[in-house]
Order: structure tokens, then sequence, then C-alpha cells
């Protein structure tokens, strides 16, 4: 179809009447977003995430037994609505504390305003992984929590429904109802896998390929690779206020994964050596952390393994989140300390290709705050631009006995609206009841009291608590994969801290991806306006051409309505 500028502009004003039926190309929100490897980094068009949760509503911390509707804290037995979601969309997690999946909850699910639900059970059924084809290792126990990680999609509309059971007033009750459901929604007309209760055979296929996954987690996602090239750096030392250059690339490229070999675990080069990678022609890194809080190494923490980051390994401690680089990519060492500090060796592989428009770029910050007496939060993360939250690490130690200090919510903002509330701290890394030190379980892989859980999507690293020692540190992770938390404009990210003592530290550190530019600056001139739509329409209708990639905002080879749906939804919030 060949037409002139101006008639281009015209059908584009014409398709605003119909970009709410458009979608935004390939979706990976099921099994497909963990074992698409270089899908982690893609920015999620379209897609905005969520937490159903039983947060209190007033703001206090009666975080259990709160519903949609009936609206407040509910005391008494009876039917309750848990929320009404909109379609098309996915749940991602289902989360539980042990002691709660324990007393029989009903969860009743329907779907798309069907009178009759299809999911019918009770949450010890879900959560004990004896409920249909929904079982371990996707659907696991750990540290006092239970969670499911088995997607269910839903085409028009979801609604989530309970019974409460009766709680005594002003007592602690083991029928207080905690529970947390992550999803997302999707673009409209996104056609999702209708959920029946069993899984056709591509389901069971990608289910399977998942489950490989976990179960040989801290090998590489995308398994090995026959084109990538590998520098390797030999032991030595790096004296103070000197760097070790570990890659210096030019690109376009994409970092396959990085190994830092630092043994004995507890040596101060851990504290003392910061990891700093920079991107392109950027002055400043997007990764400045340091080597033992990035990768949970040390001080008295476990060894572990989980899906993107880990310290049991035989190069070492390693990071398998992609990390695409446009022009240029360096990552070195850089010495803090006031002495010589030593490494046993490092590995970064790297593949030389180009990069999509939608590839974003890794960052990660660390964030350390001590509890002043008007505090009420530790910041983890406050950003502005374009990308996805995928998860964090957090340190937490005080001088007190007490573990009230995990009572604190996570709260994250994103683009200055929507907000996902929780309901504790360790509920957010899918634990339960100070990590199974209070009401504990003793049918769990640790056992009551553990020191240590770690899964391929969350785990503690390091919990301590002894009588009598006015002492008490949790250290804990979890990832958000298929639940990337999306933003066009801002995100902000914390968790409370009010309920520790004054002066209880915490540190933490953030992992997050981010688009270099906007997606819709289509002429890079740091503006989105119209001259970025007259870009859109000279290529308009465009196929599997080299020129016209810069206005290919779907990554599909072709220049059309979903572009331009793309290019609306960035144009219209920035």
């Amino acid at each position: 179809m060949n037409l002139n500028l101006h008639n281009k502009f015209t059908t584009i004003v014409i398709l605003l009447a119909i970009i709410a039926a458009v979608s935004f190309g390939d979706i990976h929100v099921g099994y497909d977003a963990y074992t698409d490897w270089q899908n982690w980094s893609q920015l999620r068009l379209g897609i905005d995430t969520y937490l159903a949760s039983s947060y209190d509503r007033t703001g206090l911390n009666n975080d259990f037994s709160q519903y949609e509707s009936p609206e407040g804290l509910m005391l008494e037995e009876g039917p309750a609505v848990i929320q009404t979601i909109p379609g098309p969309g996915v749940i991602h997690r289902f989360w539980m504390p042990h002691l709660t999946a324990e007393q029989s909850f009903l969860v009743r699910i329907y779907f798309d305003d069907e009178p009759t639900p299809r999911i019918d059970t009770y949450s010890n059924t879900l959560l004990d992984g004896s409920y249909s084809y929904m079982a371990a290792p996707l659907v696991n126990t750990c540290a006092g929590g239970q969670v499911s990680y088995e997607p269910i999609y839903f085409q028009n509309s979801l609604r989530i429904e309970t019974v409460n059971k009766p709680i005594p007033p002003d007592q602690w009750s083991r029928n207080r109802h905690y529970y947390q459901y992550s999803y997302s929604t999707l673009p409209a007309n996104t056609t999702v896998p209708d959920y029946t209760g069993t899984l056709t055979t591509a389901q069971q296929q990608q289910r399977d390929a998942l489950v490989n996954l976990w179960q040989n987690v801290g090998q590489h996602p995308a398994g090995t690779s026959t084109t990538s090239t590998i520098l390797t750096t030999s032991a030595q030392s790096i004296d103070p206020c000197n760097s070790l250059v570990l890659a210096d690339v030019t690109g376009p490229g994409l970092v396959r994964r990085l190994n830092i070999n630092i043994d004995p675990c507890d040596n101060p080069a851990l504290q003392g050596l910061r990891l700093r990678v920079y991107y392109d022609t950027q002055p400043n890194p997007a990764i400045d952390v340091a080597v033992g809080l990035f990768f949970g190494a040390g001080n008295n923490r476990a060894l572990y393994t989980s899906l993107p980051l880990g310290t049991d390994s035989p190069d070492g401690f390693y990071c398998y989140w992609p990390m695409p680089f446009a022009d240029a990519l360096r990552v070195e060492l850089y010495n803090a300390a006031s002495q010589p500090l030593s490494i046993d060796g490092a590995k970064l592989e790297y593949e030389s290709q180009p990069i999509d428009r939608r590839d974003c770029y890794l960052h990660a910050l660390e964030s350390s705050s001590l509890r002043q007496s008007t505090q009420i939060y530790h910041n983890i993360l406050n950003v502005t631009g374009q990308g996805h939250y995928v998860g964090e690490l957090l340190y937490l130690d005080q001088d007190s006995y007490s573990f009230g200090v995990l009572e604190g919510d996570e709260v994250i903002t994103v683009d200055g609206q929507r907000q996902l509330l929780g309901t504790g701290l360790e509920d957010a890394y899918n634990g339960g009841y100070y990590y199974n030190w209070v009401g504990v379980r003793t049918n769990e892989p640790e056992g009551g009291y553990p020191q240590s859980a770690t899964r391929p999507l969350n785990g503690i690293l390091y919990v301590h608590r002894e009588l009598g020692v006015e002492y008490a540190r949790a250290d804990q992770y979890r990832w958000r994969i298929a639940d990337a938390v999306a933003f066009t404009n801002s995100i902000d990210v914390k968790i409370e801290n009010r309920y520790g003592i004054y002066g209880a530290r915490f540190t933490s550190v953030a992992f997050y991806y981010q688009l270099p530019h906007s997606l819709a600056d289509l002429n890079a001139d740091g503006a989105v306006n119209t001259i970025d739509l007259a870009v859109l329409a000279a290529n308009w209708l465009q196929q599997n051409c080299d020129t016209c990639n810069q206005a290919d905002l779907t990554g599909d080879n072709q220049v059309n309505i979903q572009d331009f749906a793309a290019f609306t939804a960035i144009w219209t919030n920035e």
C-alpha cells in the first residue's frame, strides 16, 4: 500500500479509534516467561502487575482477613470476595503462611462471569501440591510460607472468593486469613490459553521445561552457547582506589553470565570490592554495588543457587541476568578499601549480536539506612524512566532479640499511582510467621527455626535469633520474572521499618531493567513529540527492512498498528 505522508497521518488518526483493541506483540507471562531467558530484559509493553492481598486498608497492622467485599477487618464467619479482576490476565503467584494454609480456607475462582467456579478447593490442598497438575517444584513450602507459581490465565474476568473463619476480637488466632495473589493484566484483545484444569500438550511441554530448569537451578537458564566469547581474569590483587577491568567491549552485545571467585567467602574483599558496570558512553555506572551484597555472599550466609543469581557454582559466584548493551560495555572491580584486596579469578561471557529497541539495561542499586525516630520506610528503589523491576536482596539486623522488625509491609508505587501493598516483610519473600520461628510448622524441608532456606525465586540466606542475646538478623531475596513490575514513568519500592528499633540497620540491592532511551523517541533527540510520529508515518507498513527498524517498536519486523499502539501508550504517559 503506497500512501503519501498526508494520507499516512490521516490513517494513523483514524486508527486511534481502534487502538484499545490492539495487542503489543509476543506476551511471555506463563511458564515460558522463565524459560525464554533473553526475554527477561525486554520491555513489558502493555503489561500491568498488581498484588491482591489481605493488607490492612486503614494503614494499621491488621494485615489479615481483609477483602474487597465486605470492606474492613472481618472477624465473623461468612463469605467474602478476595478480588475481582478484569481480563485478559494471569495469576503468577499464590501465597499463604503455612499455618494459614493448613486451616483449609476455601479457594473458589470464577472465570469470565461463569456461574460455576472452575477452581473449587481449599488452601491446604492447593498449596501442598496435591491439586490437579499444580505440584512441586512450582508449588513449594519455604520457611513458614507456602507458594504456588503455577500460572492461571483468564480471558475476560476473574473473581476469587473464600469463606472467612471466626476470629476472637483482640486475640491471636490461627483463623487469621493472610494471603497474596500476584497477577498481571494484559493488553486488550490479547488471547490467552483457556484454563480448564488440565494442560494441553504444548502447555505440558512448557511446564516440563520449567520444572527441568528449577530442578537444575544453578545452571544457565539458556544452556550453553557455541558462539559466545569468554573473557577470563586470573587471580590477582587490586590496590586501594584502583580498578581491575573484567571486560571492555564494543557493542552491540549481550552478557550471558558473570562469575567472580573469592575464597573464603568471608574475605573482606566481599565488602571492599565494588562491582561496577558501565553501558555505552554513560559516565555513571548502572551497577555500583559491593560484591558481597550484589551476590548475597559471605557474612555467614548460606551458599545458594537461584535462577538469576547465586554463590554456589564451579566458577564461584554467578550472575545470569541478561545484560544487553548497544555500543559498549565496561565491567570492573573497584577497591574501595584502604588495603589491597584479592580475587581468585573471574569470567564474563557475552555474545556479539544486535539488540532490540525493547531491550532494557540491567541496573542494580545499593541502599542503606538506619532507622530514625521519624522513619517508617527503608527505600529500596526510586527511579524515573521506563522499564521493569525484577527483585531485590534485603539485609537487616538490629540490637534487639525482637523479630517485630519483620512486621513491615512492602509498598511498590508504579507511575505515581498504582500500588502493590503487602502484608509483612517475611511474606514478601514467600516465608511466613517470622520465617517459621513463630507458629512453627515442623513438617517443612528445613524444619522449625531454619537458619536458611533457599529456592529458585526466593529464600532466606541467614536468620539469627538467640534467646538472651539482644540481636536479630534476617537476610533474604526474591526475584520477579514472570511477575516483573513494569513502569512507564517511575517506580518507588520501599519496605516498612517502623517496627524495628531505633538504629535498626537495613541494606538492600534492587535489580531492575531500564530502557536507555524512551522507546517512542524514534529520532533519538531526547524528546517524544510529533517529529517522532512523523518518523513512524514515514515508515508506515514497511516490512523486513533495515532502515525502518527504528519505527518497529514491537520487534516483529514490520511497522503497523501495533507499533502505533505502543507509541501512543508511551507518548500519553510521558
